[in-house]
This record gives structure tokens, sequence and C-alpha cells, in this order.
């Protein structure tokens, strides 16, 4: 019996509609479906058989991204300092949201639904779940600080994608290292409070 090859059009859809995002963000245009299906090319229909909606496909980029910059924290803290490597990464996160800023606002602004946001930092901290694991004091739980630190990490760059007169990014890095707990930049792992 021959093996089933698979149907190589889905992957080709999803490469066009997240090639679109990257042409539009590109020219600072908005985000719609309506955009993105002209700039790829496809139909909305063919769109939506990819996506459900635009909060969806924030999700689906965002995931690949969170991903992204998990294992580049892990591969970093084997061969440098904690902070060499908080700076590395969230310089990588600040500059994926900036990248896609007309999505990412959209996405996470005011038309936000819950399920979106909540998929957005589901995913942060499941992929930051790891350094956490590898990072935190024995005193805490890797899950919880894994979600807060994607919770606080995504109010800062939420309240930048939205504002009227937003920071540079090199600022946005600044606070969210300035914001991150000191054990994780500083390696100092297993210190119980007094």
């Amino acid at each position: 019996m021959t093996p089933r090859v698979e149907d190589p059009r889905p992957a080709r859809t999803r490469a066009a509609i997240i090639g679109a995002v990257e042409t539009l963000s590109a020219a600072g245009d908005e985000i719609t479906v309506a955009a993105i299906v002209a700039e790829a090319g496809i139909s909305r229909s063919t769109f939506y058989t990819q996506f459900r909606d635009l909060d969806a496909l924030a999700v689906d980029i965002l995931t690949a991204a969170f991903t992204e910059i998990e294992a580049l924290d892990l591969r970093l803290r084997q061969s440098t300092s904690p902070l060499e490597t908080a700076r590395a990464t969230t310089a990588h996160l600040v500059a994926e949201f900036d990248r896609r800023r007309s999505l990412y606002a959209g996405v996470l602004g005011s038309r936000t639904t819950t399920e979106a946001h909540r998929a957005v930092h589901d995913a942060f901290a499941e992929q930051a779940l790891d350094t956490m694991r590898a990072t935190v004091p024995e005193h805490l739980d890797p899950r919880v600080t894994a979600d807060y630190v994607a919770g606080g990490s995504m109010a800062v760059i939420t309240a930048w994608l939205l504002s009227d007169d937003p920071l540079p990014a090199s600022r946005v890095q600044d606070h969210l290292l300035a914001l991150l707990p000191p054990w994780l930049i500083n390696d100092e792992r297993n210190h119980t409070p007094s």
C-alpha cells in the first residue's frame, strides 16, 4: 500500500495569509480579513477554512513566535547570563509585536474577545513554562509564575500597542526587563524570601 501524500495546498494557503499579514504590516496598513484576502489573492471562504477569524490568526502567529522565544531562552541559558538571556528574549518579543502591530492591536485592543486575550496569554504562559521550571526558586510554582510573567508582560505590551503616543520598542523592552522577577535575570534560584 502506498503512503497517502499530504495535500500541500493548506500549507501554501496559510503561508500566503501570513505573508499577506507581513506585507500589510510592513506598509502600516490596517489588518482586516478583506485586506488579507486581497493581498494573498485568495477568497474569504479560503481564509475561513484556515482561521476562524483574525483573533485565531493572531493567536496562531503568536504561538509560533512564543515557541521560538522559549527555544531561544532555553538555548541562551546554556551559554550566557540570565540578564543577557532576558535581554535577547524580550527584544525578540517586543520586535514581534512591533512587526505586526496593527494585527495585534486590533486583536488585543478594545474589540478583543476574552477568548482571544486568554488564548494569547495561555500560549505565552505555556511557552514560558520550561524556563520557569528551570529558574524559579523552590518555593514558587512554575505554572503560577509563568502565568504571572505572561499576564504582566501582555498588560505592558497591550498598553503599548494601544497607546496614542507609543514609546519606542527599546523603551518597552527596558520596562519589561525592569519588571521581571530578580531571580529570573540574576540567577538567584532557590533563594527563599527572608
